[in-house]
């Protein structure tokens, strides 16, 4: 039978069953054989593949600017959340797609062109302005590129430009920038009046059935929030500097060791005195001359109401020249007249603190924090091993951390984070980063991973117990809701009084006569625009004015919980010359806008495929 099988596997008729199998299960079994990306591609775009290495490039830059800009470096699942990756993948895609269409376009340069475009590059210039072969195959050797690559690289970005010049000289429409210089310039005034929630409080209490309905219809605003009771105990070294001891001894050797650090410089107390014409000039002059003091000479002139002193300095500390060169060239009271930006002007140095040395008494405080500083950074990795294998042995860290000088804080955490604010030694901006590990971590885990806060900053932390978010009943919170049930009728009332003066403002009624007939008395703005609001007009209040022309009303809630009728009573539009910010912008980025726009498109023509499995793996997360 075997014979029979090999005999038939040899047949014409066995080969083309067997290739109609593999095409089946190729196209439809196993769609990665001819149909999905490979392992080396992490998206395509149209027919053009983004490779995991130029993705992996992006991606990294993009780590490496958000680190600086936020002082954090994001772990993978930070990153996706912030958007990192999708924001490479768009970026390259983007790349791609214009890429493509230079393609169709027949756009590109030469080799020649390029050669031209890399001997041009200053940053490949030697001291005399001319290419540097060595600076070249140094950049080459630093980036892991080859010249082939690099080559490419410019040819890529160079159709890339060509497709760019396409919108050169775009131009925003007239009219579009006439709306702009509208929206920035047209002004308003208005009269109004607020109303004081004061006046409309409300005071009685609901009966019961509607307290009940009341309840029933907001118990979302009655229910807790999941609480989470940890131990916590930061391992930093701000933390175990308070249960270092540093001896007088230490302090004192440190002193002499840092004696330079405290070396106050000379420092002088200075006045000026603007001099209103050469005659008073003339005077200084003469009195320097003769010798007087500078007393005499203000007295002399009447100008003893004009002398400013500007305050005490080292000379480092005066940014302008001239006044440091005098200052510092005069001796105690004594003064100099020097030519200023709107005149000239009287110098007058007062006072002069000598150069001397800090006491030790002065710098104590500082000198004994920087050496506990410096013990407890050598303490921080016998420290958390001590935490560590203690935890491990599930013993409580209380001991060790009591060894240490360190606290452990029971606290009682909410997704807000507002309980850590009372814990000195976390550093700022961390808040966030314990909350996600608290809340991630199982009530049924034994030990908790410790939190990595970077710079040798950890926090330790275990749950005891998790309060899980519930509704609560109205006898528990009664007092809440009558509270909010009375705010609720005092919003109303004022809004119903707000609404009925708005319509008889319609009516055919103003202002003035409306709000006499609800005993206020109406205020009028100054003009403003949409963007400044006029003095003590609330900016929601401004934005509500625009919505309509000469005669509109309206109201507005306003943040301090009043309530603010008015009615326009002026329209003032823009002049034709008046400066805008908006359509300065607009003129400034259009071209870039209908570019971005438009590449969009292209991206959206071609299509994006991402390759998961590849993405999750260049990143982190598998």
């Amino acid at each position: 039978m075997l014979d029979n099988l090999r005999n038939f596997g040899r047949s014409w008729i066995a080969k083309i069953l067997l290739g109609v199998l593999i095409i089946a299960v190729a196209g439809f079994g196993i769609p990665s054989v001819f149909l999905d990306l490979n392992a080396n591609t992490v998206a395509r775009v149209g027919d053009q593949n983004i490779s995991v290495r130029d993705f992996d490039q992006v991606y990294r830059s993009q780590l490496n600017q958000f680190a600086a800009q936020t002082g954090m470096a994001p772990t993978a699942q930070q990153a996706v959340s912030y958007g990192l990756p999708n924001a490479a993948i768009a970026r390259l895609a983007n790349d791609a797609s214009i890429e493509i269409l230079a393609r169709d376009l027949g756009l590109g340069a030469s080799d020649r062109k390029l050669v031209e475009l890399v001997r041009q590059d200053p940053s490949f210039a030697s001291a005399m302005g001319l290419f540097d072969t060595g600076e070249f195959t140094n950049m080459l050797r630093n980036s892991g590129l080859t010249e082939a690559e690099y080559l490419n690289l410019q040819r890529r970005a160079a159709s890339r430009e060509q497709v760019g010049m396409i919108f050169n000289g775009a131009y925003v429409p007239q009219v579009a920038l006439d709306i702009a210089r509208s929206y920035d310039n047209d002004q308003r005034t208005i009269e109004y009046v607020e109303l004081n929630p004061v006046l409309f409080e409300v005071t009685e209490e609901p009966s019961e059935e509607e307290l009940a309905r009341f309840f029933e219809e907001n118990q979302t605003r009655f229910r807790t929030v999941e609480t989470r009771h940890v131990s916590l105990l930061p391992l930093t070294a701000e933390a175990l500097a308070a249960g270092v001891e540093v001896t007088e001894e230490e302090i004192a050797a440190e002193y002499e060791r840092t004696a330079g650090q405290y070396v106050s410089p000379e420092r002088r107390t200075v006045h000026q005195l603007t001099l209103p014409d050469a005659e008073a000039a003339q005077a200084f002059a003469e009195g320097i001359e003769a010798g007087a003091s500078f007393a005499s000479v203000v007295s002399q002139t009447g100008m003893q109401t004009e002398v400013t002193e500007l305050g005490t300095f080292a000379q480092g500390e005066i940014t302008d020249a001239a006044v440091a060169q005098a200052t510092f060239g005069l001796e105690e009271n004594g003064y100099a007249v020097i030519e200023g930006a709107e005149g000239q002007r009287a110098i007058w140095v007062s006072s002069i603190q000598e150069e001397g040395q800090a006491p030790l008494e002065d710098v104590r405080g500082e000198l004994e924090q920087a050496l506990r500083l410096e013990k407890a950074q050598d303490l921080l990795l016998t420290a958390y091993d001590e935490i560590e294998e203690a935890r491990a042995a599930f013993l409580p860290i209380e001991d060790v951390a009591e060894r240490y000088g360190l606290e452990v804080y029971d606290l009682a955490l909410t997704a807000d984070g507002a309980a850590l604010a009372e814990i000195e030694t976390l550093p700022q901006g961390s808040t966030q980063t314990i909350v996600d590990a608290v809340f991630a971590a199982s009530a049924d885990t034994r030990v908790t991973p410790a939190i990595n806060l970077g710079s040798n900053r950890t926090v330790f932390f275990s749950v005891e117990e998790i309060e899980p978010a519930r509704d609560q009943t109205l006898d528990e919170v009664r007092a809440e809701v009558i509270t909010a049930w009375q705010d609720l009728q005092t919003d109303m009332a004022m809004t119903r009084a707000a609404e009925d003066m708005v319509a008889a403002i319609d009516s055919g009624s103003d202002l003035f006569t409306v709000a006499a007939e609800n005993g206020q008395t109406p205020q009028t703005s100054s003009p403003f625009t949409r963007n400044t609001a006029s003095a003590g007009l609330d900016p929601q209040v401004a934005q509500a004015a625009f919505q309509g022309g000469e005669g509109h009303a309206g109201y507005v809630p306003t943040q301090n919980g009043g309530m603010v009728v008015f009615q326009v009573t002026q329209v003032t539009p823009a002049s034709a010359d008046a400066t805008s910010q908006v359509a300065e912008a607009m003129e400034t980025s259009f071209a870039d806008l209908i570019f971005a726009s438009f590449v969009e498109g292209l991206r959206q023509d071609l299509g994006v495929r991402i390759n998961q499995e590849a993405l999750n793996r260049v990143i982190g997360l598998q």
